[in-house]
């Protein structure tokens, strides 16, 4: 692999953003050290940092198990910590809640 290639390949960075971790230098003075682009590594050490940050979510669905209905009710939205929201037009029943709300307890947030 030509020295261009390597430098720009998510391995280099990633070999780099590790020895930073370790090495008690601040980011800057790392890479004048190393010899890099102290603005590639912030770049790319971000880069990383938000694709482990990011989950998936899996869709789960509510089954209503009895048709008793909440008198005057328009609908229910629920935002997650995570920034998820859980959102049911019209109609909502005391099953429909206790299954939406049994959901979104075991949708894991990030910090």
């Amino acid at each position: 692999m030509s020295e261009s290639n390597r430098a720009t390949g998510q391995g280099f960075w990633k070999e780099h953003s590790e020895a930073w971790k370790t090495s008690d230098m601040t980011q800057q003075a790392y890479c004048l050290r190393e010899g890099i682009s102290y603005q590639s590594f912030v770049y790319q050490h971000n880069r990383a940092n938000i694709k482990l940050k990011k989950t998936s979510v899996n869709f789960i669905e509510a089954k209503i198990k009895s048709t008793e209905q909440c008198s005057g009710s328009s609908g229910l939205q629920v935002m997650l910590p995570n920034g998820i929201r859980i959102g049911i037009g019209g109609v909502v029943n005391a099953a429909l809640m206790q299954t939406v709300f049994g959901i979104a307890s075991g949708i894991k947030c990030c910090d």
